[in-house]
Parts: C-alpha cells; structure tokens; sequence
C-alpha cells in the first residue's frame, strides 16, 4: 500500500457525507486522501485535485452548457488517478461523473467503493451493469437498495442514513428566534431552494411568489431562507426585492427547518432532512423543459420525494414542474393549521424507523467495511494508536 486514497463528489449534500467519512477513516488509518470536493473536503485534510462548484448542477439539457468544465475535471481527476495510484477510489453519489470515473479506474486496476451508490431503482437501471463491472464495493444508506444489488451479485453493504446522526439544530428555538428577531407566537416557514445555483435561479421566483400568496393568509408570517455553504448571500437579493419578512440564513439549515411550522423543499436530500426533523413539508421539483421530458421517459417511481419513496406513500404533497405559487400556498396554510400536521409527523416516525442503522454511527460502520475491504486486498493493516 502507497497510503493513498481519493475521494470524489460533486454537490454539497454528497460533500458533507463524504467529510464525515475521511474523517471516521482518518481516526484508524494513517492514510493520505486527495480528491474532487470544496472548502469543506479541504479542511478536513483532502488534497483537491479539482473544485466541484463549477460542475454541480441539475438536469440532464444542463450538463450541456458546462460540459467543457465538467471535461476539464475528469481530466484533472483521471491524470491525477494515473500519477498518484491510490490504493482505493471511493466515490461518492453524483453518478453522471463518478460512473465514468469508475471507468477509467477500472482500466488502471484502482480499487473503487461506491458510497451513497446512483438510485438505479428510480431511472436508467442499465448502470446496474456498469457498476457490477466497475464497483468493488457498494455502500448504500437507503434500507431497500441492499437487496437490491444483492439480488444482481455486488458486493454490497447497508450501513443506515446518516442523517439520523447528524442532522440536528444547533440552537434551541428561543435562541434560534432571539438571533433573527422573530417573535415566539410568529408563524415560521422555511423556503428551501437547493444547494445549486441553476436549480435555485428556477426555483426563487415561485418561492417568491408562494410567500406572496402566504403573506395574505398567515399574519406575521416569518420566512426562512437558508443560504447554502456553496452560495452567497447576494444572490437571494434580487429575488427577495421588497419583500419583507424574508431572512436569507447561512450556516444554519436544520436550525430553519426544525424551528419552522412547515417548509416548501426543493426536491433532493432536504426533503429526508425534514422528515427526520419531523417538519411537514411540501416538495417542489423545476427543472428545462428538455430534462423534465427525458425524466418523465426514464423515471420508474411513483414519487420523487424521498420520504415519499421510503414510506411508498405520498407524506409530503409533491408539485412538479407547473409550480401554482396559490395551491402550493394552499397546501401549507392546510398543514399548519389543521389535524394533518400530527398525522404527517406520525407518519415521519415510521420513516425514521425505516433508516435507523444496523449499527451505531454510519460512518463508523462505512469505515470498518472499507478497512475489511483494504485488508482483504492488501493484507492486514497497521491502524492509527
């Protein structure tokens, strides 16, 4: 063994699972990690070879007007694999690139763990062949993908979500409203755009005129926005215009959401976020023309929000694509003020049942699986004191 690993993602969700596993690694292995990520995969010790943040969109019509930057990158990444020969590639989600990558470490005989595998059972189900191929290791956080890739022969283990361990708000809500000067009796929602630039710059206009429509039937109404880490404030300025009452948040979105009545999401990992925080929610899903036309060819679920998918019901009501700000509005004023509300967070309970984890930290059983799968390839290893 060189000591060297990489580690690939592409979006922040992915980003943030993927620093929490260098991390559990580093504890027991003195290994030397390089790979594709941001500011947050470079303070945990990760050399980056490339920056993701001018590659992460959403959409397949999308991918065309970054395809030179997102080329740029797996060149970086594949020169980097054939200069560098790492013991172990671990790639995590953002299957577009990371399937192609698999590729290229196939041919150089790179060992490659699949942490938080492509959702094969909701659409192109044809890289299930690929990753049989190309994959050494599946780790999956979702309960019905392990018999899934059982049933078709790859090496696969489920470690449990590990949203359950890290999604949590950091103050309680009478800090958290002291800080943003909202008052204790002031209806709260948050507005949820995505981590993406293109998929917030669709999305902002029918949030913005969601809160419009609130406005007229919640008094006081409070409106969080929370601004991810891969975003900048101002950009919500322009879509926000003379709206008042709307607070961008940055560095604190389970805070938004758990001290909230109720959320309208972007489609995406949020949505399972809320359903742990236990906040009635509202899915919305925007995408080009193009995409949304290609995705209703492909997708092979009957929801796409994935509290929905876990529970195979509809908790969360989903709008998709033709985004009415009224009914959307309609629906939360409905969530909030009726019995309903009890019975989604009910009904959440179940779902958070389904995720719990067959060990403790997720992490920490992600880890021990990749240290057994390193042992298996390179005979036994000498872990950290």
């Amino acid at each position: 063994m060189n000591r060297r690993a990489v580690i690939v993602t592409g979006e922040l969700s992915g980003e943030m699972h993927a620093v929490h596993l260098v991390r559990a690694i580093a504890e027991s292995l003195d290994i030397e990690f390089s790979g594709m990520g941001s500011t947050r995969l470079s303070e945990a010790g990760v050399e980056l070879v490339h920056d993701y943040r001018d590659i992460s969109l959403t959409g397949v019509s999308e991918v065309f007007f970054k395809a030179s930057h997102i080329w740029k990158a797996y060149r970086a990444l594949t020169r980097h694999l054939t200069e560098a020969r790492p013991d172990l590639l671990i790639l995590v989600d953002f299957p577009g690139f990371n399937l192609r990558l698999a590729r290229a470490a196939k041919r150089l005989a790179i060992p490659t763990v699949y942490f938080i595998p492509p959702q094969v059972w909701a659409w192109r189900k044809g890289r299930m062949k690929q990753i049989k191929s190309c994959i050494d290791l599946v780790l999956c956080i979702l309960p019905f993908e392990e018999v899934l890739y059982r049933e078709r022969r790859v090496p696969v283990k489920y470690i449990g979500h590990p949203f359950l361990h890290t999604v949590r708000p950091r103050c309680t809500k009478e800090a958290f409203f002291s800080m943003f000067g909202i008052k204790a009796d002031a209806p709260v929602i948050a507005m949820m755009p995505g981590s993406r630039q293109n998929e917030a710059r669709k999305l902002l206009p029918v949030l913005m005129d969601i809160v419009r429509c609130l406005k007229g039937r919640m008094a006081g109404l409070t409106v969080l926005l929370p601004v991810a880490d891969t975003m900048d404030e101002a950009f919500f300025t322009p879509f926000i215009g003379e709206l008042d009452g709307v607070i961008p948040v940055k560095g604190l979105p389970y805070d938004c959401l758990a001290h909230s009545d109720a959320a309208v999401i972007a489609s995406g990992s949020a949505t399972l976020e809320a359903a742990i925080l236990g906040v009635p929610s509202v899915v919305v899903y925007k995408i080009s023309s193009l995409s949304y036309l290609i995705a209703r060819m492909a997708i092979r679920v009957s929801h796409i929000g994935l509290p929905n998918i876990i529970a195979d019901r509809e908790i969360f009501p989903e709008f998709i694509q033709f985004l009415d700000a009224e009914r959307i509005a309609n629906t939360v004023v409905s969530m909030v003020n009726n019995a309903s509300k009890s019975a989604i967070q009910k009904e959440l309970e179940e779902v958070r049942r389904k995720l719990a984890a067959p060990d403790h930290d997720p992490y920490h059983v992600a880890r021990r699986e990749i240290l057994r799968f390193l042992e298996r390839r390179y005979g036994p290893l000498q872990e950290t004191a």
